[in-house]
């Protein structure tokens, strides 16, 4: 598991500490520093799979493409490094990357004078328990990507910018798979990964269906709806006719559940998973937003990590609502606010303090609180949704 994220002079990090645990939620105001978190994960993880991580950092390739070096160091930053420190289990690792005034236009910045720590391969950030859902992931489309080296020996849901292009590749490949009991929607119910997949989704669009068609080099996803008992299904549905909710939502359900799930050929469950999600919360009803959290919450408290980027107070809600009804503890979850200092343009993280009851412990101001704003103005009084303590 990761443990902690440090990042020194990388894009407005002027000097970030991140305590990680179970699930990680980033939010705060559009372009403070959230997103740039999990670029700094991607842009580790795709120099280390052109093999160039000991030489530096690629800053533009499959899963992420920032510019130059001028656009990823800190513009008012004291020295010409970029450090990352990222702890794992009981382990910890540094780089420091350096820049000069000469090459601020190159795409690869050279790591400094000390040599890139050596990865092992229980490294969650560049082995194949890795899993990146963007905010830029596929809508409904005609055709998903075929890729069986991706799919099948890397286990990998995308391929490029967290598109998840390869869902139903993965979700066809993977339909065997038994989810683990704690995630099963329903006692007693099938418990493979595509009649799980369905009872989640169901969570989003009532009684859906799901059809995974192979064709020669690539796939196709169509949705049928279930009547009632005794009643034939709806036809089936191109997804572009469904809407975008569908689509969005179907990779993070996709992923959640394969990360606790196991195959007759390997029995043993493999739990050292980390899934980063954008914006879980695009294109989905509030109701839907909450089973999805409650998903996640599950998955966690079954070993999986998850850091995810939102600007929902519904998936917010989601993980205090959770942690009200047990389903997970507050250590297990780390909710960071993003703030900026204004004279120094440096993101400023926040660590709020979720309590046993499901409350959050001296929220700060803009934490959330358009919708008490908005009743005031309505209603005349405050709304008081979130206890402040």
């Amino acid at each position: 598991m990761i443990k902690s994220i440090h990042l020194k002079n990388f894009k407005s990090h002027a000097d970030t500490s991140l305590e990680l645990s179970n699930i990680n939620i980033l939010t705060g105001m559009n372009g403070l520093g959230k997103s740039s978190v999990i670029q700094a994960l991607l842009l580790l993880r795709q120099s280390h799979s052109k093999g160039l991580l000991a030489r530096g950092l690629d800053l533009n390739g499959e899963l992420c493409s920032i510019g130059s070096i001028s656009d990823c160091i800190y513009q008012f930053a004291t020295s010409d490094n970029i450090d990352f420190e990222i702890q794992i289990d009981n382990k910890a690792y540094k780089w420091s990357f350096t820049s000069e005034i000469t090459n601020l236009s190159d795409t690869f910045i050279k790591v400094s004078g000390k040599s890139s720590p050596p990865i092992e391969s229980d490294n969650v950030i560049f082995n194949n328990n890795f899993q990146y859902i963007s905010a830029f992931r596929n809508g409904p489309v005609n055709d998903y990507d075929k890729d069986t080296s991706s799919v099948e020996l890397l286990n990998q849901i995308s391929r490029r910018e967290g598109r998840c292009e390869l869902v139903a590749h993965f979700l066809y490949f993977f339909k065997s798979n038994i989810v683990s009991d704690a995630l099963v929607a329903s006692p007693g119910t099938d418990p493979s990964l595509t009649m799980q997949v369905e009872a989640w989704m169901g969570e989003i669009s009532p009684n859906i269906n799901i059809h995974v068609q192979p064709n020669d080099t690539s796939f196709k996803i169509n949705y049928s709806y279930n009547r009632g008992t005794g009643k034939v299904k709806t036809n089936e549905f191109k997804a572009s006719n469904i809407g975008f909710g569908v689509s969005y939502a179907l990779p993070i359900v996709v992923a959640t559940l394969q990360a606790c799930s196991k195959s007759k050929r390997t029995p043993e469950e493999n739990l050292d998973k980390f899934i980063v999600i954008e914006n879980p919360e695009a294109h989905i009803h509030p109701s839907g937003q909450a089973k999805l959290m409650n998903l996640i919450c599950l998955a966690a408290q079954n070993g999986v990590q998850f850091l995810i980027e939102t600007h929902s107070d519904h998936i917010v809600n989601g993980l205090l609502v959770a942690t009200k009804r047990k389903v997970i503890s507050p250590e297990q979850s780390r909710i960071y606010y993003f703030d900026r200092e204004d004279e120094s343009h440096a993101t400023k993280s926040h660590l709020l303090a979720v309590l046993a009851d499901g409350k959050i412990k001296n929220a700060p101001k803009g934490f959330f609180d358009q919708i008490d704003k908005d009743m005031s103005t309505l209603m005349g009084f405050q709304n008081l949704w979130l206890t402040f303590t």
